[in-house]
């Protein structure tokens, strides 16, 4: 990457990496409802396409259907019992620790899953219908 690349230039998935592993650049501070309120603001920014099947797709791995928002799945799966009760905002260190990683995990996955077939996002709405439809 070049110095002088402007900001609009990075990928989404290059754009993660960098919140991930510098989130200070970014005014964030490390937390999961930091970088979770920093996703949301990305992806309005992007029109809703940044994170667009996203948790169509975290419903897809839990194999259920859910009224939850995707942060609150994320949190829901990789802290069981804890997170949901409380909400992201107050998870303790280890806990907080555990939910981001949890959740560039599930990003990197879903990015995966969405970009590397030709109609990668189609699948997952297409499976999410087929899954859950009524």
């Amino acid at each position: 990457m070049s110095g002088d690349r402007r900001i609009s230039e990075f990928s989404f998935r290059e754009h993660l990496e960098l919140i991930r592993t510098r989130p200070g650049m970014y005014g964030l501070d490390g937390s999961y409802g930091n970088f979770v309120t920093y996703l949301c603001g990305y992806d309005e920014g992007a029109r809703g396409s940044a994170l667009l099947g996203f948790r169509e797709w975290l419903l897809l791995l839990l194999g259920r259907q859910s009224s939850l928002v995707w942060p609150s799945l994320i949190t829901e799966q990789a802290l069981p019992g804890v997170a949901h009760a409380f909400g992201h905002r107050n998870l303790d260190e280890q806990q907080n620790q555990v939910a981001v990683e949890a959740l560039f995990r599930f990003l990197e996955d879903f990015l995966r899953d969405r970009d590397t077939e030709r109609d990668g996002l189609r699948s997952i709405f297409r499976d999410y219908s087929l899954r859950f439809a009524e």
